[in-house]
């Protein structure tokens, strides 16, 4: 995977427990089938490909989407500069997804008001980020001074960490409501090859937040 430019992830992809996560949310929405769907930041397309066999049609946004030829019929690829605004319309979308990527933009609260403005009222949005609440990250915190994931080694992909209270803070900016919170369980200790057998928040690479858009129009 290569960086092109600040932010930007040639080719990105999320781990299983990130469509795990996707899976539950999609649960918790109460939805047996999918209609217009947005993958936003979709990379080259994993998440769209396991959505497109119970989705209508998908849009998988990226700054660089895959070909139309390696994609099912029903997932369209749209090309967007995701600080900028999105070629998509207003309320064309019913459930947007976005895993991993919000931390990759120069603007968080810009983005999302632009995955607001594309979901139709009363419809869903799931956002995952890095865990910066886990134990592993507070530690590389108090003796590093960075975020476990923004650290070096992340740059310049990830230049923006978030916490739950902005993205509680951001929603409610924006009108929406928090279904329920997400925590993709599992862990590793940095420099070891094992693993850590424990779930929730403190033990966590990503947390997730599924929304739900209210069905009058949102702030501006």
């Amino acid at each position: 995977m290569g960086q092109t430019e600040i932010g930007i992830q040639v080719n990105g992809m999320s781990p299983p427990f990130i469509k795990t996560m996707v899976m539950k949310a999609i649960s918790f929405s109460g939805l047996s089938t999918l209609n217009e769907v947005a993958d936003i930041g979709g990379g080259w397309g994993e998440l769209s490909l396991a959505l497109a066999p119970k989705s209508k049609r998908i849009y998988l946004v990226d700054f660089t989407p895959p070909e139309q030829l390696k994609l099912p019929s029903n997932v369209s690829p749209v090309q967007a500069n995701l600080n900028d605004a999105w070629p998509l319309e207003t309320a064309s979308v019913d459930f947007a997804f976005s895993t991993e990527v919000i931390e990759h933009v120069e603007n968080p609260r810009h983005f999302m008001r632009e995955i607001v403005r594309i979901t139709r009222p009363g419809g869903f949005i799931f956002i995952s980020t890095p865990n910066n609440h886990s134990l592993i990250s507070k530690l590389v915190f108090l003796l590093r001074g960075e975020h476990r994931y923004f650290q070096d080694a992340s740059y310049p992909a990830h230049i923006t960490p978030l916490l739950y209270c902005d993205l509680k803070r951001i929603g409610d900016e924006l009108g929406l409501s928090v279904v329920s919170w997400f925590s993709s369980g599992g862990d590793r200790l940095p420099f070891f090859s094992c693993s850590i057998p424990f779930g929730g928040p403190l033990f966590s690479i990503s947390i997730g937040v599924l929304y739900r858009v209210p069905l009058s129009s949102p702030p501006s």
